[in-house]
C-alpha cells in the first residue's frame, strides 16, 4: 500500500483523511516520531497547509501532505478562517462557537467551509488543492456528530448541520471531502509512488 505522510495529530482530522483516501496508508507525525510544533503563521489556508507540508517533508525526505482548513462566515468578512481553531481566547470548541455567534449578534450569515490539502514532494515541487462547502450559521446548535463549529453549520440542501449527519454523510459532501478528491485524483494520474 502507498504511504503518504500527514502533516498532523489532529484525531478528528486523521480519521477523515485516513476514511477519504482510504487506497493510502496514511502516516501521522507520531507515527514518524515527530513532536514539535509547528508555527502556522500563514494568512491563508494556502500558506499554513504549505508551512505543515514543507516542515514534515524536510525532516523526513518523503513527500509529505497537510490540512488547513477552518470556517469562513460572510458577515465576519471571512473571519474566523485561519484561526478557526483558536478563535476564542480558550481555543475550544464551546467557545469558539460562541464567540462567532456573539460576533454575529442575531444576524443570519452565509458561510462556508474551506479545506486545502498541500503536497511538498522531496524534489521541492509543491501544491495544493482546495475545497469548499457552502452553507450558513443557525444559532441553535444542532447534533451531535462532528466537532468544531459542526454543531451551528447548517447545510440548506440537506436541512441538517454537519453535526447531525452521520461520519459518511458529512465525508460525502464536506470540504476536506472536495480538496482530497482532487488530490486523489491527482495521485492518480502521476500514478504517484511516495
Amino acid at each position: 500500500m502507498k504511504e503518504l505522510i500527514l502533516a498532523s495529530n489532529n484525531a478528528h482530522k486523521v480519521e477523515e483523511i485516513k476514511s477519504i483516501l482510504d487506497d493510502y496508508k496514511i502516516l501521522t507525525l507520531k507515527d514518524i516520531g515527530y513532536y514539535e510544533d509547528i508555527i502556522e503563521d500563514g494568512t491563508t489556508f494556502e500558506e499554513n497547509a504549505l508551512i505543515k507540508a514543507r516542515t514534515i517533508a524536510k525532516h523526513s525526505g518523503k513527500a509529505a501532505i497537510a490540512d488547513d482548513s477552518g470556517l469562513s462566515v460572510a458577515l465576519l468578512d471571512g473571519r474566523p478562517g485561519v484561526y478557526s481553531a483558536r478563535y476564542s481566547v480558550e481555543q475550544t470548541d464551546e467557545k469558539n462557537i460562541e464567540k462567532v455567534l456573539a460576533e454575529l449578534n442575531g444576524e443570519k450569515s452565509e458561510a462556508k467551509f474551506v479545506s486545502v490539502i498541500a503536497l511538498v514532494k522531496p524534489d521541492g515541487t509543491e501544491i495544493t488543492f482546495r475545497g469548499e462547502c457552502h452553507g450558513e450559521i443557525i444559532f441553535e446548535k444542532r447534533g451531535n456528530n462532528g466537532f468544531g463549529y459542526d454543531p451551528i453549520f447548517y447545510v440548506p440542501s440537506l436541512e441538517k448541520t454537519f453535526a447531525e449527519l452521520t461520519s459518511e454523510q458529512k465525508n460525502s459532501i464536506s470540504h476536506r471531502k472536495e480538496s482530497l478528491d482532487k488530490f486523489s485524483k491527482y495521485l492518480k494520474e502521476e500514478d504517484y509512488e511516495n
